[in-house]
């Protein structure tokens, strides 16, 4: 979808390069996550595929043409840009701020409409009670997210987002950023994504490159850049938990065993025998309506028989109630559950439904895995 070619970016009075010979491909449908130390070239890269700066030589292609052909203009109509200050007009509702872009086209109003509510809902927020709204009545998360839907008001087949979540707190960044890769499952745009912030650039990018003073130092996938990093700066710029970052990169759901053993309250004289039969090595306790409430390993049975009460197991069973996982929560928040509660097993959900198991030997055992393993 998206190509440069040589590309180098000087700008008047200066000797050294912004960006310097750069040339990349970004697959179509894919996130791309520019990423580096602040004047390493990314922003001036995202500026010049909309031709809001024109490079001093190389060349841009989108879907195969040259961007010089086209006119400026119209090249930005096709192209969803969202920046960190949001740029939202503030003399203009909510609704008339999402439908710039429609209006330009052209379209009939009640087309305009429809697409201003579609998109509110779209980002969560309530048409009936936001579209009037003007900018200064949003807080910061908002405003962001109506930048988004400005954006893909004219659905682009291309978005640039430059800091998009940098200036809003930690808890809406989370928030939004989790939000828009839900969206990006859906749309599946081609996206360059800018950030300085190597834990974001791994969570969002299908790609991501790495700058420094204006040269592409490496491109590749999360999972290719966190396993071989190309340099000394690449390693430095990820920091020496890069282990634990790949953890961001996976599920619970990608790495949970099936339920070996369950069992109920009237059950617990004999759990230790039950486990053995199935060959379990831990067993889920559930309750009456069919849900899960903890846990026992074979380590709390073992060696003790039929001596332990089962009011003992009970409680040691309801003490890890809380060692349980969303199938969708990430390992490496995972991993910090299962510090807190001090267990190596943790019971994976799907709701409230007792889907798998996971256990501190299996992530362990994921993070020394080698690229194409």
């Amino acid at each position: 979808m998206i190509e440069l070619r040589e590309v180098t970016k000087i700008y008047k009075g200066q000797k050294v390069p912004a960006v310097d010979r750069l040339s990349l491909q970004i697959p179509e449908g894919e996130t791309c996550v520019f990423v580096g130390p602040s004047g390493c070239g990314k922003s001036t890269t995202l500026r010049m595929i909309n031709r809001m700066i024109e490079p001093t030589s190389g060349t841009i292609l989108i879907d195969n043409k040259d961007i010089r052909e086209s006119d400026p203009d119209r090249l930005r109509m096709g192209i969803g840009y969202v920046i960190q200050q949001i740029g939202l007009l503030p003399h203009r509702t909510v609704a008339e701020n999402i439908a710039i872009v429609p209006r330009l086209y052209g379209w009939p109003k009640e087309k305009i409409r429809q697409r201003v509510d579609e998109l509110l809902e779209l980002i969560g927020l309530d048409p009936e009670t936001t579209r009037d709204k003007y900018p200064s009545q949003l807080s910061g998360g908002q405003m962001q997210r109506v930048g988004v839907a400005r954006a893909m008001a004219a659905d682009p087949p291309i978005m640039l987002m430059d800091e998009p979540f940098g200036a809003v707190d930690p808890i809406a960044r989370n928030y939004l950023q989790d939000e828009f890769l839900r969206l990006q499952r859906e749309m599946k745009k081609t996206i360059c994504f800018v950030t300085h912030d190597i834990n974001e650039a791994i969570k969002m990018g299908d790609r991501i490159a790495i700058f420094n003073k204006g040269r592409l130092v490496q491109y590749g996938t999360p999972h290719e850049i966190l396993t071989r990093p190309a340099n000394e700066f690449v390693s430095d710029f990820i920091g020496y938990d890069r282990v634990v970052k790949k953890l961001g990169l996976y599920q619970v759901a990608d790495l949970a065993a099936p339920v070996g053993c369950v069992v109920r309250e009237r059950e617990l004289a004999h759990v230790g025998r039950l486990m053995q039969d199935k060959g379990a090595e831990i067993a889920f306790l559930i309750d009456d309506n069919g849900r899960a409430c903890g846990f026992l390993t074979a380590g709390d049975i073992d060696g003790k028989g039929e001596s332990i009460s089962p009011q003992s197991l009970m409680q040691m069973a309801l003490a890890r109630r809380g060692a349980f996982a969303q199938r969708d929560l990430v390992l490496r928040d995972a991993l910090s559950l299962m510090l807190e509660h001090g267990v190596e097993h943790l019971g994976v959900l799907n709701g409230a439904e007792l889907v798998g198991v996971i256990t501190l030997s299996t992530i362990r055992k994921h993070s020394c895995r080698k690229e194409g393993e």
